[in-house]
């Protein structure tokens, strides 16, 4: 899987939710994600669409106030144990 196509997922994931970011920029998360029932659902897309489960030590960093775009596919990557081609 290459970082641009778990780029696109993430954002697809945003979409399901009726959020629409700007696909080109590295945006921080919680400009988004400003709400606690968005962010589970947002959580819970990733899990499925990655096959993975988000660990309770990544939780908070997922939407932390810093947590960019860039940053998530990273912890996905980790996640998911793929090798990416950039």
């Amino acid at each position: 899987m290459e970082r641009m196509e778990i780029r696109e997922k993430v954002i697809g994931c945003l979409n399901d939710l009726g959020i629409f970011a700007d696909r080109s920029e590295n945006f921080l998360l919680n400009d988004y994600v400003q709400d606690s029932m968005a962010y589970m659902m947002f959580l819970v897309g990733l899990e499925q669409v990655f096959d993975v489960a988000v660990p309770d030590e990544y939780l908070s960093s997922i939407i932390g106030p810093e947590q960019a775009l860039d940053d998530l596919c990273t912890m996905i990557e980790t996640l998911v144990g793929v090798q990416v081609a950039y």
